[in-house]
């Protein structure tokens, strides 16, 4: 089950974002919120909306819905950051946090799955020496990573010969966000890499790898 606040969909966080910020106007000092956060917030809320009203019109064009798509991103951000460093008071009841449209934790913890999916990648040339590796959930069209999952586990390694297994690869590094760079030495260019990776929970435990991979280093 999906346990995230954040509205999936762009017209009901229009909405949802309204509230939130009209549960928080009265509330400012009594909980402590820097009226400077608040302020950023709602000129975010208030772009989002505009934009999303726009994107939504049949005269919608590209540059309008990337740039609905970048204050969604501002906007979820800064809401994101009052609730976990301004909204953490034992001042605020359940109810109001209700109110806000935020969860209320029984104080239990749900186990984290380990993941059972495998990641899909891509790999282009960005720059001399640089390689940008781009990674989904297999059969999904977006970013989005699997439920419980804090980033996937890269392997990586400049060979001869295509390894057998991702056991082989030698490097490795954690990357929360796609896309993500992988950087190499001088004296690698022109040699090829094989790469793999793997969905990794917020308890360390990884799922099954994806298909190695191989490019050559520019």
């Amino acid at each position: 089950m999906n346990t995230d606040y954040i509205p999936a969909r762009d017209s009901e966080l229009v909405a949802w974002s309204a509230n939130f910020i009209a549960q928080l106007t009265p509330h400012i000092f009594p909980w402590g919120i820097n009226p400077q956060d608040f302020t950023n917030l709602q000129v975010a809320a208030s772009g989002f909306a505009t934009l999303h009203q726009q994107a939504d019109s049949p005269e919608k064009t590209s540059v309008i819905v990337a740039q609905k798509n970048a204050a969604r991103a501002a906007l979820i951000a800064l809401v994101r950051a009052l609730v976990n460093f301004q909204l953490r008071n034992p001042a605020i009841s359940d109810a109001e946090r209700v109110a806000l449209g935020l969860h209320v934790h029984d104080g239990t913890h749900s186990p984290v799955p380990v993941p059972t999916s495998r990641p899909e990648l891509n790999i282009d040339v960005l720059d001399v020496r640089r390689l940008r590796v781009a990674f989904h959930d297999m059969g999904s069209a977006g970013k989005a990573k699997p439920y419980g999952v804090n980033g996937a586990v890269i392997l990586y390694a400049v060979l001869d010969a295509p390894p057998t297994s991702p056991a082989t690869l030698t490097r490795s590094v954690l990357a929360t966000h796609t896309p993500f760079t992988l950087e190499f030495a001088e004296e690698e260019r022109g040699r090829t890499v094989y790469v793999a990776i793997c969905w990794q929970n917020e308890q360390g435990e990884k799922g099954p790898w994806s298909e190695i991979e191989s490019a050559i280093i520019p």
